[in-house]
């Protein structure tokens, strides 16, 4: 078996010496060798960037639950459903900013786009420390969905330019597993918040928003100088590393060049393409899961016998859970082909299978058990996504179909809370139901996505020919860099 590092040696007996030739580094091999270093590099800076950015969008999102025990619900006299309103009103934002941001993306540079609503969100977040009534605190909160509605599409095109799509799934779960850390940080925050007297003048509850609205100014700050738009212009690459960046991600049949121009025929592709749709269901239902259980978690951890610090603690315990499933869960879709999709399947079958121990458990420990793995399936939707960016080519046909897989996640994220009834609590039987349902739906949503490539796959290879991995890493420039679509690309095989 040929080998890529060769090292020969030659002896000669007859004059009693040896003679040893130096190693021979082929071209190949020392490209590899490169190429791995270049990728380090392109992690060490672009991944926890992202990452931290997605544990600071959680942040700023789950501020309005830690003020809610600070006194944020007196000093702006909410009464009835308003604070409820007010928690809801943010995905009402994101979701009606979705589409104009996808337009922007394609219009404008995605880093600075990206640090300028970083600037706004610090901006929306100091001006909650401001409001003085239900009115004030609707609008800051519309417009902080609004502005955080760029994040999550931004950072799946990023992935797009910087990485092959072989590693795309763990990339996506490096950078959800920032939401692991809001997770735990937002444990911490609101168990320290519960020490916090709120007694005489306004609470302390306009000193966390201060101080989060600070820390969102300082790191989009940082963003703004350390954050490329293309790898062209990476200030931590080199020349030549800043040429290859773009040659290995065009040698899996991707495009990296960003184009400004608006293709209507990409749009028209994506709107009627059914993989994008069956992500866009499938995110639906795993988000209706997932705002619900955000908004009622601690209620339902309470009604299990916990006290309110008990259950701030324990939501930093399943902050690390949902880490240690994204984690095992990216690594497995990196390592294998097409595993995606089914990975997504087996986690929705677990999660399934908590919801229905929450709600039918015969006991405190079944309950408990069933609430944990519950949380298998957050990492499905940094999946979903990867799914979106490693099946679609074409700038603006990507830019629509991952705004697309947003207005899906947040229309879930709308959903989600009103399928727990106040009536219910603590067991919200309506509640558990209805996520059971959704994981159900959502398994049968991938498991027809796996038939739609498999079928698409199959009519493209008997019409164009079989495409091997020769063939997907030498694909012509040129055809790349007209900017075509995964749909006009016969070159274009699918995964799941």
């Amino acid at each position: 078996m040929a080998t890529n590092l060769e090292q020969a040696q030659s002896v000669h007996a007859s004059e009693g010496e040896y003679e040893k030739t130096p190693n021979i580094i082929s071209e190949e091999t020392s490209s590899a060798i490169n190429d791995k270093r270049l990728l380090r590099r392109i992690d060490v800076w672009i991944c926890p960037m992202m990452a931290f950015s997605m544990s600071l969008q959680f942040l700023d999102k789950s501020a309005l639950p830690a003020a809610s025990i600070l006194g944020i619900i007196e000093d702006l006299g909410l009464v009835g459903n308003q604070y409820s309103w007010s928690n809801s009103i943010f995905a009402f934002g994101y979701l009606s900013f979705t589409f104009f941001t996808g337009y922007l993306m394609v219009r404008l540079p995605i880093a600075k786009l990206l640090v300028g609503t970083f600037f706004i969100w610090a901006v929306l977040i100091g001006c909650h420390a401001a409001t003085k009534n239900f009115t004030g605190i609707m609008v800051v909160r519309f417009f902080l969905g609004a502005a955080e509605a760029a994040a999550i599409p931004g950072f799946s095109l990023m992935t797009g330019m910087w990485y092959k799509r072989k590693e795309h799934p763990l990339r996506h779960g490096f950078w959800f597993l920032g939401t692991s850390l809001g997770i735990m940080l937002a444990g911490l925050l609101s168990f320290g918040v519960a020490h916090i007297g709120t007694d005489g003048g306004s609470g302390p509850w306009r000193w966390l928003f201060i101080a989060l609205a600070i820390l969102t100014a300082v790191w989009a700050s940082l963003m703004l100088y350390f954050l490329p738009d293309t790898p062209g212009n990476a200030r931590f690459l080199s020349a030549e590393q800043k040429i290859r960046a773009v040659e290995r991600v065009k040698a899996t049949n991707q495009s990296v060049t960003k184009s400004n121009q608006f293709h209507w025929g990409h749009f028209l592709e994506a709107v009627l393409d059914i993989k994008i749709w069956l992500i866009f269901f499938f995110l639906v239902c795993v988000t209706i899961c997932n705002s619900s259980l955000t908004a009622f978690s601690q209620i339902v951890l309470v009604g299990l016998g916990f006290n309110v610090k008990q259950a701030n603690l324990f939501t930093i315990a399943t902050g690390g859970l949902h880490g240690l499933f994204g984690i095992t869960a990216s690594w497995l879709c990196t390592k294998y082909r097409n595993i995606r999709a089914p990975v997504c399947i087996v986690l929705c079958t677990i999660s399934l299978t908590g919801s229905l121990l929450v709600r039918f458990g015969p006991n405190l420990g079944s309950k408990l058990f069933g609430f944990l793995i519950f949380y298998a399936y957050p990492c499905t939707v940094s999946i979903a996504l990867s799914i979106i960016a490693s099946n679609t080519a074409g700038f603006t046909k990507k830019s629509v179909a991952t705004s697309m897989s947003v207005i899906g996640y947040s229309a879930g994220n709308i959903v989600g809370p009103f399928a727990f009834l106040p009536s219910e609590k603590p067991a919200y039987p309506t509640g558990f139901t209805t996520t059971t349902c959704c994981f159900g739906a959502a398994i049968i949503l991938m498991s027809l996505l796996i038939v739609a490539v498999r079928i698409e796959n199959s009519r493209r290879d008997r019409k164009y020919g079989t495409v091997n991995a020769e063939i997907r890493e030498h694909v012509a420039n040129e055809i790349l860099e007209q900017d075509l679509t995964d749909g006009k690309n016969t070159n274009f095989r699918y995964v799941y």
